[in-house]
């Protein structure tokens, strides 16, 4: 299925993920029936990374620069970026059905998690060695790669049960459970989880109405 490019202003009710690696997943809405992408442009991937707070702001600054420089290279990491977003969400629907993920995913994310390893640097402070993405740190694929990172290192090691997918109609974002009860069934409560509603209360009305 073709996806309809869309400029979108991103705002905080599109980071429901739990974490970047699968707000990034969420970059694409309705996926079921009428899939919008919301990254037309490296610049976009790159606003997308600062407000999600995906790298430093030092790296950011050095990616925006080399953008300009080097437009024609950053739309194809955006390309490739977009790539890895799709494995990505094969492996999470997989996963959440209780299935193995495609090898094809699994090549794909190990590819970027190396890379996003490669970006860091150990170092010794309060008596503690720190992990931090290196200062000098500017592939265009940076912030795939530390899209991938974030799958294997934070969302991966996750309960199983705790990664859901939105029961929605023409949703299918992905997240993390994390409420006490563990029964989330909605990316959010105030728009998929109202839809529903109003779904079964429709139906259950017409219902009523043939009886």
């Amino acid at each position: 299925m073709a996806y309809a490019i869309e400029s979108h202003e991103f705002a905080a009710r599109d980071f429901i993920g739990g974490d970047a690696a699968l707000d990034f997943v969420n970059t694409v809405s309705g996926r079921d029936q009428t899939p919008r992408d919301w990254l037309d442009s490296y610049a976009r991937l790159l606003e997308w990374a600062a407000l999600v707070r995906l790298l430093p702001e030092r790296n950011l600054r050095a990616l925006t620069k080399k953008m300009h420089g080097e437009p024609a290279a950053a739309a194809r990491a955006l390309t490739r970026a977009k790539e890895l977003r799709e494995e990505l969400f094969a492996l999470v629907r997989a996963v959440v059905a209780g299935n193995a993920p495609p090898k094809s995913a699994l090549a794909k994310l190990r590819e970027h998690w190396l890379a996003g390893s490669e970006a860091h640097e150990l170092r010794f402070e309060n008596g503690a060695v720190i992990a931090d993405i290196r200062a000098d740190a500017a592939d265009f694929d940076l912030v795939a790669a530390m899209v991938a990172y974030r799958m294997v290192e934070h969302v991966m090691p996750q309960p199983v049960e705790r990664l859901r997918m939105c029961g929605g109609v023409n949703c299918s974002w992905v997240f993390i459970d994390s409420s006490k009860a563990g029964r989330r069934r909605w990316c959010d409560m105030a728009v998929c989880g109202n839809v529903a509603k109003a779904q079964r209360f429709y139906a259950r009305t017409r219902k009523k109405a043939k009886g």
